[in-house]
């Protein structure tokens, strides 16, 4: 049985969650911790106000299928953000990025101001998935640099930071971001966690986060709203895998075996952050609940695990 923090457990990375956290225009101080971490860990200066463009609005969010994702905010040195949660892998996921960059950048003219007025853009990406599987780095920050002199910047008004949650194993409690990914990783699961306990007693911007989450899980309509949300994107999710599924009756090449594993396990992670139960998840992926149980026990080893058993069946 888990000991969750609360009675109603809320995914701390998810999309209604992490809007409500860094977007109400009286958490300012926590996007602005949290921010100043990102920007520390890279060496860049430090933020000391912003306003948030695009303010969390609980009504809003009842009256959209796909919530918005990011926070932009604009310091009061000019420079301009976009923090975004990213749960899953989309496709042209890179390309989008630069998109919201240019149009970041771009929005900060009006017609006929001179590009003198042009200031910094930042995007700031928390990803719950491996984007950069190659590399072990967990922040990873990208600029516009001269191809074989990587000292030599061409601006700095480009900075594209990722900072990749599933491959934080040590965390360095002294350092501010690694204490905020690891609030954003494991808060709520427990409510016997010593790591958690020397964050909240050293960040009080991270304890102010922990009340905002306890308030949240306890109020009646930010619960319906994460469960409406869930529920669109469960359903969502659902009909592309029922005509994926279908595609490939009618012909559809599936692909190698490792290949069909892959996806069934991204699948049943896909699936879990819905909150669907094993036996729901069994049904989709054909496989059976004690399968499906095995692999979210096994955490990043389930692939191995199904590709093992394959592998023990021939």
């Amino acid at each position: 049985m888990k000991h969750w923090l609360t009675d109603y457990y809320v995914k701390p990375t998810s999309d209604i969650f992490f809007r409500y956290l860094f977007g109400m225009e009286e958490h300012k101080p926590i996007l602005i911790d949290f921010i100043n971490a990102v920007l520390k860990d890279s060496g860049f200066p430090l933020i000391t106000d912003l306003e948030i463009k695009n303010p969390f609005n609980l009504q809003t969010l009842y009256n959209e299928k796909e919530s918005i994702l990011d926070i932009k905010a604009k310091s009061v040195d000019g420079r301009w953000f976009d923090v975004e949660m990213q749960n899953l892998y989309r496709a042209f996921f890179l390309e989008r990025i630069l998109y919201y960059w240019a149009s970041m950048y771009r929005e900060q003219l009006g017609e006929g101001e001179d590009y003198s007025l042009l200031r910094p853009a930042m995007c700031i990406n928390i990803l719950d998935f491996r984007m950069f599987k190659h590399v072990d780095k967990h922040h990873l920050c990208f600029m516009l640099r001269e191809k074989d002199m990587p000292e030599l910047m061409l601006t700095d008004h480009l900075a594209l930071h990722f900072l990749e949650l599933p491959k934080i194993t040590d965390y360095n409690v002294e350092k501010t971001i690694d204490m905020w990914l690891y609030y954003l990783k494991n808060e709520g699961l427990s409510r016997e966690d010593k790591i958690m306990e020397t964050i909240l007693k050293n960040n009080p911007h991270i304890a102010s986060a922990r009340e905002k989450y306890i308030r949240f899980t306890q109020d009646d309509h930010m619960r319906e709203a994460y469960e409406s949300h869930l529920k669109w994107k469960r359903d969502h999710k659902t009909d592309l895998l029922y005509a994926e599924k279908k595609g490939r009756i009618e012909g559809e090449e599936i692909g190698t075996v490792k290949g069909r594993h892959e996806e069934k396990f991204q699948t049943i992670k896909e699936l879990l952050d819905f909150n669907m139960k094993p036996e729901e998840i069994a049904r989709i992926t054909r496989l059976t609940p004690e399968q499906v149980k095995a692999v979210i026990d096994a955490g990043d080893k389930g692939l191995d695990l199904l590709i093992g058993e394959n592998a023990a069946k021939h």
